[in-house]
């Protein structure tokens, strides 16, 4: 029997393993990187782009083409499936635009929607329309997922904000906010799907318990965690989240390429 598959794309931040569970399709966005191109969590070798920022060597990103969609759309059309595409928002990214294109181009049921997330958050609501997929058609689904983004608070706790100010994902004002010695940024996203400064506070330590005290004030049942490079300390936000809210951990897990481009080392993400 054929139903909706659920699309996605890499900035989603899914486990593996959790996402071939559920039947989630992830679409990988293009790394580039000293002047090659990389497939996001397919041929990025390990460790790359953490070697890349210790020689200085700042990477790129570049959205899926429409004829990346149009491909992978056709594919499951042709085997009797009706497709959801979820994809990060539009606001960090054309790759929302791309799959318009191509869903346009294709014939077949197809629906996309612009999560107006990112990483843990864009994980989070592929993995909740994915486990009612079986139960519901595509129109209920989509209905379903725009309504579920909006409930959806992602928080970040970055480190350093040089990667998302130099890429273009906040203002320069990031950077003077964080210029003063141990101040810490945390940022979320708008009603439009932009990333914007929450707070500021004094310290690593006190960032990373902001964030939990931020999903407790969200009232969340179930979360996500998505970090680059620090699990121990990803690891120990999620715990507390867990034991505050009595809330279930979905996952916890390093971002890839497409996020820690942006976030930077140190960064800790968190959704619910």
């Amino acid at each position: 029997m054929h139903g909706v598959r659920i699309v996605t794309d890499s900035a989603a931040d899914l486990p593996r393993e959790l996402a071939e569970q559920l039947g989630i399709i992830i679409m990988p966005i293009r790394i580039i990187l000293g002047g090659s191109s990389y497939s996001d969590g397919i041929d990025l070798p390990p460790g790359e782009l953490a070697a890349a920022a210790c020689a200085g060597i700042m990477p790129a990103t570049s959205q899926p083409s429409p004829w990346d969609y149009k491909k992978l759309f056709s594919d499951l059309v042709s085997q009797g499936e009706e497709v959801l595409c979820l994809t990060l928002s539009a606001g960090l990214s054309g790759t929302y635009q791309s799959a318009v294109i191509a869903a346009s181009q294709t014939a077949g049921k197809i629906r996309v929607v612009d999560s107006k997330l990112v990483s843990a958050g864009l994980g989070l609501l592929a993995a909740r329309v994915a486990a009612l997929a079986a139960e519901s058609n595509l129109d209920q689904l989509a209905q379903w997922a725009n309504t579920e983004k909006t409930r959806i608070r992602t928080f970040a706790a970055l480190d350093n904000v040089e990667p998302i100010v130099r890429g273009g994902r906040t203002s320069l004002f990031a950077r003077h906010a964080a210029s003063k010695e141990g101040i810490k940024l945390i940022f979320t996203f708008n009603e439009r799907g932009s990333i914007q400064i929450l707070e500021r506070v004094r310290g690593r330590k006190r960032s990373l318990e902001r964030l939990t005290e931020l999903m407790d004030e969200k009232d969340c049942s179930q979360a996500a965690v998505v970090h680059v490079e620090c699990s121990g300390e990803a690891g120990s936000v999620a715990r507390s989240i867990a034991e505050r809210r009595r809330a279930e951990i979905l996952y916890v897990q390093e971002a890839g390429g497409t996020v820690r481009t942006y976030a930077g080392r140190g960064a800790v993400i968190v959704a619910g």
